[in-house]
């Protein structure tokens, strides 16, 4: 009888390690799939919100967002050249513009408002400085374009800015 009730408390013992280890295992995985693990909808192409203030600093996810994508579609700009807001000298940028998109009914969009939305870049550019003008801030600037134009545009999103010619002076 005492082999009986010896034999069925290791069973039982064995049992409830065995639940346990379940359930810690269960709660490990949903954990981190909840709370560790990258969101699938963060694959997804939208344009991000991010606030930019004068001295065009954003975060850090913004700068890699604009190097992942690229558009299927892209609508070029006529060339802009604008004085720059430096105070001690005149300055000047030059700068050829393509907007990179995806959806091909926003061409035509694009074309019609090509007027607005040029005028939207050169306020943008002519408020910058020579030292803005860098290639660490240049993601920010295209963000800030995104942010200036994706209002103004009904049949789509820009998704990407290329800068394919740019001279500061």
């Amino acid at each position: 009888m005492e082999k009986e009730k010896s034999g069925s408390s290791k069973l039982k013992t064995i049992i409830i390690v065995i639940l346990l280890i379940a359930v810690c295992g269960l709660g490990g995985y949903f954990g981190y799939n909840k709370f560790l693990k990258d969101n699938s909808d963060s694959n997804k192409v939208q344009t991000p919100v991010v606030q930019t203030n004068r001295n065009m600093q954003t975060t850090n996810q913004s700068s890699s967002y604009l190097s992942q994508i690229v558009s299927s579609e892209t609508f070029e700009l006529d060339e802009v050249t604008v004085n720059l807001t430096d105070e001690d000298s005149s300055r000047y940028l030059k700068a050829s513009i393509y907007l990179g998109y995806d959806n091909s009914k926003l061409t035509s969009e694009l074309e019609d408002k090509k007027p607005i939305i040029t005028d939207a870049v050169i306020s943008i550019l002519r408020s910058k400085k020579a030292k803005d003008i860098v290639p660490k801030n240049m993601e920010n600037i295209k963000m800030e374009i995104i942010q200036r134009i994706n209002p103004m545009l009904e049949k789509g999103k820009l998704n990407n800015v290329y800068f394919t010619d740019l001279i500061v002076q």
